[in-house]
């Protein structure tokens, strides 16, 4: 799956809006992730050591998960010339979150959640800017979301990836345990009836 082909304008814009975003990503991060929890509260057991909440948003654990999913975001932006580049780190992280999924934690509806809190609070950072206008901001909004979709497509598929792989492991250790039965075979069963 190819990432999103962007025009020289819209990287142009996307640069922009970041160059209002970056300087308070932490803001924005933590901002994001309390929209998260607020719009997703049982998302909130992915993260066992992080409190939420406002009066919770100094804490160290939230900021510094906040600070990683930002992470990915301003990689992103970074690599806006060569995206394939973060193909292998977005499958990565797919892959990671397909052991969420395994331990019962994590949900699929929660790409979309992520996404529309993450647009949610871009908007609200590009509408308070000087440097942007109604407009600007609508076009930066559906060039951020192309994007972000993009993103969340690739660690989806490492996602789905990991989730396919641990689904074979598991019908190999089942049909190995099948094998290993001793004496029981569909011949053996009927021998002491001679």
């Amino acid at each position: 799956m190819d990432w999103h082909e962007l025009t020289k304008e819209e990287k142009g814009l996307l640069l922009k809006a970041w160059s209002v975003i970056e300087p308070v990503k932490q803001n924005a991060a933590c901002d994001i992730y309390e929209m998260i929890f607020n719009q997703c509260p049982e998302a909130r057991k992915l993260f066992p050591r992080m409190k939420t909440g406002k009066r919770d948003k100094k804490n160290t654990e939230f900021i510094f998960q906040a600070l990683r999913f930002m992470q990915v975001i301003e990689s992103s932006v970074n690599a806006i010339d060569h995206l394939d580049s973060m193909d292998n780190i977005l499958d990565n992280l797919g892959r990671r979150h397909g052991k969420l999924e395994v331990c019962g934690k994590f949900r699929s509806y929660y790409w979309s959640v992520f996404l529309e809190c993450t647009i949610y609070q871009f908007r609200k950072y590009l509408e308070e800017s000087k440097k942007f206008n109604h407009e600007t901001t609508d076009d930066a909004i559906i060039i951020w979301r192309t994007l972000l979709k993009d993103v969340m497509r690739k660690i989806k598929n490492g996602y789905t990836a990991d989730i396919a792989h641990r689904m074979s492991q598991l019908e190999v250790r089942i049909e190995d345990r099948k094998m290993s039965l001793p004496g029981v075979s569909a011949d053996s069963a009927f021998d002491d009836e001679n």
